[in-house]
């Protein structure tokens, strides 16, 4: 797609703060703090829609690999589809998955994260090991596919990683696979902590 057409949509849903450099087109949504960064050769499809609440949005095709995954830009959210599970952890392991939906919205993996943060602190709360290993693995899931379309949540990943470093070495889970794309997430996690 070329950068003045994909400029022009992402500029069409109000609030979102879109620039663009060669080879790179930002959209930054305000309401989830976080910023959509694309190649515009990446884009294979864009259309003007209108979100579940009436306001406009945008629905992208992001080329990754042989994949085309859906991005959704909307006036106060973002939403892409989770990445999958066997994709992360070490060849043939073996973990059960609970249903992942087909899309998630940024703001409700931002929800849902920091909940299980919160959770796994409180005394009154019990959870039951192999849920929590399968919810740390879909959290896991949701922030891989966010960062696949472009997204970098560190906010989010601060939260799965607090939460990791308190009950991850007791999960039954499987080790996950290297990904130098997670562990810059994590240094930039280390260095807000740091800066906060």
């Amino acid at each position: 797609m070329h950068t003045e057409e994909l400029v022009g949509l992402l500029s069409g849903v109000p609030g979102t703060v879109v620039s663009a450099e060669p080879g790179s087109v930002t959209a930054h949504v305000p309401a989830i703090g976080d910023t959509v960064r694309l190649d515009p050769g990446d884009v294979l499809d864009a259309e003007r829609i209108t979100a579940p609440n009436g306001a406009p949005a945008v629905e992208l095709g992001v080329r990754r690999g042989h994949e085309q995954l859906p991005l959704i830009v909307t006036v106060d959210d973002v939403a892409f589809i989770p990445a999958y599970a066997a994709d992360l952890l070490a060849p043939d392991a073996q973990v059960r998955v609970p249903a992942v939906p087909h899309l998630v919205a940024y703001s409700e993996m931002h929800r849902d994260v920091r909940a299980l943060g919160r959770a796994i602190d409180d005394p009154e709360v019990e959870l039951d090991p192999d849920m929590l290993a399968a919810t740390v693995l879909v959290h896991r899931c949701f922030l891989a596919g966010a960062v696949r379309v472009g997204l970098w949540p560190v906010r989010v990943a601060a939260w799965w990683e607090y939460t990791f470093a308190r009950v991850g070495k007791g999960l039954p889970l499987a080790a996950f696979r290297p990904d130098p794309q997670w562990d810059q997430l994590m240094a930039d996690v280390a260095e807000a902590r740091r800066a906060s």
